[in-house]
């Protein structure tokens, strides 16, 4: 187990000046366990990740994690689903279950000895879901009907087709699926899901919030210490070079995604991409919005910010214009990302490193949001940074720092996808 991290720096918020402590350790298993404790709250939260994302669906059967989540709330152990349902509901937790690009996460939050109540019939619903027809049928309807929903949300669906592009497979996968994949999937497909990739290896367990540490270890290890299984590696495809692709339908609105390539998150200039990307597009004052939308007028949205994977970064952008505007607003956004590599200002630096800050200190205020940080910092970074390495981390970049990096990584090449009446050009 690591030694643990402990902090009491008065600039921090509540929850990062209480006594604090992170254990880690990979339990003989396989199951990698984090334990945050922090004192001063009656709350805890657990957050489980299971490498069962859309990544490992069956390349006929996309959309498979997200039906396989839904079925295993639907019975596990020896209760059905309404009796899973209202033992749940009857500990008072707050729940969310999601299937994601790499994860099938659930997470509970609530008194912290109610949270504790609720692992074992979590580790019902890892080992021993029922998985049984009658709730895939129902699972799958209720995926059909969130992508036919899709279907007026033009913003979302350019998105959808910009990460396809930008990611190599099967990191570009919608988690949500394509019809096709619901249609090819069966039961059966899930179930196979089930037994190859609701194993230990690879799976994390994080528990933040009012916990004893040692105690929550030995009722993880009651719970799931005979858990057993291990999953293949990953396997990535090449990354996919920079296109242009229409969706061309009537509409009186064009919808525009872009993205060019940045760094990844475990490079030393991460944090910059961040930040200089937030001076430019985060918020009304930046200098996108302002150029492009404020005194030209030329869409109604516009911005860009720094995304990524794993295994891959980019600064992704979207505009939304009407067809007569829209090759203008395309060849505005990239005049105005251009001019940015001749450098920010000092004032536009401090404005983006006060906003990260604050969005940082705002969402982990709860242990609920602890105990997702601490999982997803886990999986990245193969540690957990503290609250103050974090804002450390953005004190220490310069302006002379942002503007090498702008100079250093141009907005190029770019990746275009539109949705709209008729196709437009990458400026040259």
């Amino acid at each position: 187990m690591n030694p643990s991290d402990r902090t009491s720096d008065p600039s921090l918020p509540r929850n990062e000046r209480a006594e604090r402590a992170i254990s880690i350790e990979r339990l003989p298993n396989g199951l990698n366990l984090l334990i945050e404790r922090v004192e001063g709250v009656r709350s805890a939260a657990l957050s489980i990740a299971l490498a069962a994302g859309a990544t490992r669906d069956p390349a006929d059967a996309i959309g498979t994690a997200t039906v396989l989540s839904e079925m295993t709330l639907r019975g596990a152990g020896s209760r059905d689903s309404r009796t899973l349902t209202d033992h749940l509901d009857m500990l008072g937790l707050q729940r969310h279950t999601s299937a994601g690009l790499y994860h099938i996460r659930y997470i509970a939050a609530g008194l912290a000895e109610r949270v504790m109540d609720a692992l074992p019939t979590y580790a019902d619903i890892l080992q021993h879901a029922h998985l049984d027809d009658d709730g895939f049928d129902a699972a799958r309807e209720l995926a059909a009907a969130s992508l036919d929903g899709l279907s007026d949300d033009p913003r979302t669906q350019v998105m959808i087709e910009l990460y396809s592009r930008i990611w190599p497979d099967p990191l570009g996968r919608n988690p949500m699926g394509t019809i096709p994949g619901l249609e090819a999937m069966s039961a059966e497909t899930c179930r196979a899901q089930y037994r190859n990739f609701y194993v230990p290896h690879q799976s994390i367990l994080a528990i933040s919030g009012d916990v004893v540490p040692d105690e929550v270890r030995r009722s993880v290890l009651n719970t799931l210490g005979q858990w057993q299984g291990t999953s293949k590696p990953l396997n990535i495809g090449p990354i996919p070079n920079a296109t242009a692709h229409a969706i061309e339908r009537p509409s009186e609105q064009t919808h525009i995604g872009f993205a060019f390539p940045s760094v990844l998150e475990s490079h030393p200039d991460y944090v910059t991409a961040r930040l200089v990307y937030e001076a430019i597009s985060g918020g009304g004052s930046s200098r996108l919005f302002v150029e492009v939308r404020e005194k030209r007028g030329l869409c109604y949205s516009v911005g860009a910010n720094y995304a990524s994977v794993k295994e891959r970064a980019a600064i992704v952008g979207y505009a939304g214009t009407t067809p007569e505007r829209a090759q203008e607003t395309l060849d505005q956004v990239v005049v105005e990302l251009r001019r940015a590599q001749s450098g920010i200002t000092r004032e536009e630096l401090e404005r983006a490193r006060i906003g990260i800050k604050a969005g940082i200190f705002m969402a982990l205020e709860s242990t609920q949001s602890r105990a997702g940080h601490i999982l997803s910092d886990f999986f990245t970074f193969g540690r957990v940074r503290s609250t103050r390495e974090m804002a450390d981390s953005l004190d220490r970049v310069t302006l002379d720092d942002a503007n090498r990096f702008l100079a250093e990584h141009p907005p190029a090449p770019l990746t275009l996808v539109t949705l709209g009446p008729k196709s437009l050009s990458i400026p040259s």
